[in-house]
């Protein structure tokens, strides 16, 4: 059993450990962007399947193209605003 004052201070280092990690996770993974940087991660955000994403941006899904690296991305509140206006 630890004293009040240590259990205290463990618990606020585990919590700031969490945090801590939590926000590392979140830079890393981009899950705050408001970008997409792929196809695949347009396809997996709208949980559709690559050629459902293909048919959707056949009929007029907001992508972006950027030639000079040969790379889509999508831009989330556009495709969301878009999905809406269906």
């Amino acid at each position: 059993m630890l004293p009040p004052e240590y259990d205290e201070q463990l618990k606020k280092q585990v919590m700031a450990t969490i945090e801590a990690a939590i926000k590392e996770a979140r830079r890393q993974t981009a899950i705050d962007s408001p970008w997409l940087p792929s196809k695949q991660a347009i396809a997996k955000w709208l949980k559709v399947s690559p050629g459902t994403l293909t048919i959707l941006i056949n009929n007029g899904l907001p992508i972006h193209f950027l030639p000079e690296v040969d790379k889509v991305v999508g831009y989330k509140r556009e495709i969301t605003e878009w999905m809406l206006q269906l």
